[in-house]
């Protein structure tokens, strides 16, 4: 018989002899099979502690530095410019009434001078007129005197006629004399009575004429370009020798003692602004739901220990901006720097890009959660008679390594043991053992934005 064959009738027989001989080997042993499960200690996490309600943080936004005021200063009157000062081009800065720009004024001058002369004559017309007035009060006088006596001559004459004593011609002859005094007195009445027409034309002259003076005058002053305020140059645009009309841009000048600080909130900014300015022992309207929140704010560069202090003061009038929607807002800052952080000669100007900090104290109690507590579904897990309790939780606020959550929104409390160890299985009131506690963090920063 082959060997092949022998090994395949034997082989099972083999098999079947080496288990026999295990299962005796192993109950010669002696040790009972385990009849309970064996138990896993449970997991050890690390906590943190959770402390007292926030009582305040930070909002920090980016903002580009913007004039508050600029001036565009346009020619106002015809002529030629004749002077400017040299040292005056843009970048430089001036101080109010400082002369900029002076256009000819010749002209003007010859008009004033024109107007004036038209005045005196008028004044000697009224001069002339008050003398012309006592004169034809004079004349009236006596007209009334003449025609008295005309009067009574052809009186006498008629009572003479009727004796028979004069004819009818001589009465004819003294009514024409009556009639020739009556007809005096009444051109010299009609003179009177036009005077103070007269009068009146006369003052209404003058004043067509005063107030061609005055605008002279003011064409005279416009010829002077000064300056309105203290401020930088920002355009020059005109030079000695330039023709300009009403209209021309000559210089532009912007506000140097003030400036704004062009930035854009959230609207969850604005929101947290206004809870913080509706405290409760504020009894006067919190202002107008179009208006900003009026609120301190804090402005710095990066790599730069200045600071400059100023307020929230409006929104910028455009509404929510589509690609952000974001809401641009104004703060208004002196351009004067805090004394006590005042180094070297930086300032604030136009273009430059800083942080504004708006400080917060929200009315609403909020807890602060470290953000390695907060797991990516929402939930927290926090320790209780070691076991394990699950929170499902609603972010009110990120800032930087923590979070906020509204406190009547969960059943966290101060002094809760929150867990920031990462656990593969969890559910609740797993069994769970506490490691030794992690301080809080010192000197926590408060108030990044969540992106």
């Amino acid at each position: 018989m082959r060997p092949q064959t022998i090994l395949q009738a034997v082989g099972p027989l083999l098999i079947i002899a080496a288990g026999v001989a295990a299962f005796t080997w192993l109950q010669s042993l002696g040790i009972p099979p385990a009849t309970s499960p064996v138990t896993d200690k449970p997991p050890t996490v690390r906590t943190r502690v959770l402390g007292p309600p926030r009582q305040r943080f930070e909002i920090r936004i980016g903002g580009r530095v913007v004039p508050h005021r600029e001036v565009t200063l346009s020619a106002e009157v015809t002529g030629r410019v004749i002077a400017r000062p040299d040292d005056l081009r843009a970048g430089r800065h001036v101080s109010k009434g400082t002369l900029l720009l002076q256009i000819d004024p010749i002209d003007y001058k010859l008009e004033l001078r024109k107007i004036t002369s038209q005045l005196v004559g008028i004044d000697l017309d009224l001069e002339q007129l008050t003398t012309e007035s006592t004169g034809i009060q004079e004349l009236v006088a006596l007209a009334e005197e003449d025609l008295a006596l005309a009067a009574k001559e052809l009186a006498r004459i008629e009572s003479l006629l009727d004796r028979k004593v004069t004819t009818p011609a001589d009465r004819d002859r003294a009514k024409r004399v009556e009639l020739e005094a009556r007809n005096s007195l009444r051109e010299l009445e009609n003179q009177q009575n036009l005077l103070p027409l007269r009068r009146r034309q006369l003052a209404a002259q003058r004043q067509v004429l005063v107030a061609q003076q005055q605008h002279t005058n003011r064409d005279i002053a416009r010829t002077r370009i000064v300056a309105p305020f203290d401020g930088l140059l920002t355009l020059d645009g005109a030079e000695v020798g330039d023709f300009v009309q009403p209209g021309d841009v000559l210089l532009k000048i912007e506000e140097a003692a003030v400036a704004e600080i062009e930035c854009q909130l959230r609207a969850d900014d604005l929101d947290w602004l206004k809870d913080s300015q509706a405290t409760a022992n504020d009894s006067k309207d919190s202002g107008s739901p179009y208006e900003v929140p009026d609120v301190a704010a804090t402005v710095t560069r990066r790599d730069n220990p200045n600071r400059w202090i100023g307020r929230l003061t409006r929104f910028r009038g455009q509404g929510v901006d589509p690609r952000t929607r974001t809401v641009p807002c104004r703060v208004r800052v002196e351009r004067r720097r805090e004394p006590e952080t005042a180094e070297g000669s930086s300032i604030l100007m136009r273009g430059m890009y800083v942080t504004v900090t708006l400080p917060v104290v929200p009315q609403t109690r909020l807890i602060e959660i470290p953000a390695e507590a907060v797991r990516p579904d929402g939930q927290v897990w926090s320790v209780g008679g070691d076991r394990l309790v699950i929170h499902r939780v609603t972010i009110a606020r990120v800032l930087q390594g923590s979070v906020l959550i509204r406190a009547d929104s969960t059943d966290l409390k101060p002094d809760d043991h929150v867990i920031v160890s990462p656990l593969a299985t969890t559910y609740q009131g797993m069994p769970v053992r506490e490691r030794l506690k992690d301080p809080p963090p010192d000197g926590r920063e408060e108030g990044s934005p969540s992106p």
